[in-house]
């Protein structure tokens, strides 16, 4: 019973803490989104097929939304 209830509590603080980063850092957060998805669709099969060519640039394809969410972050202020 105390574990569940534990369980329950890390969950709702982990939601808290995520709308709170939403609503704080939305460039962020859009950049962040946009690598999760790159990097399940180019990095995932790029593995799979051991295909280092592909790999390299799937790498280069994640990691380039988040440089440019960290640039346009500084350019705009939170709500």
């Amino acid at each position: 019973m105390k574990l569940r209830t534990y369980l329950n509590d890390l969950t709702l603080r982990a939601l808290v803490a995520l709308q709170t980063f939403a609503a704080t850092e939305p460039v962020r957060l859009r950049a962040l989104l946009t690598s999760a998805v790159l990097a399940v669709g180019f990095l995932v099969p790029a593995l799979a097929n051991q295909n280092t060519a592909q790999a390299i640039a799937s790498v280069g394809a994640v990691v380039l939304p988040i440089v440019v969410g960290e640039t346009a972050r500084s350019k705009v202020t939170p709500v």
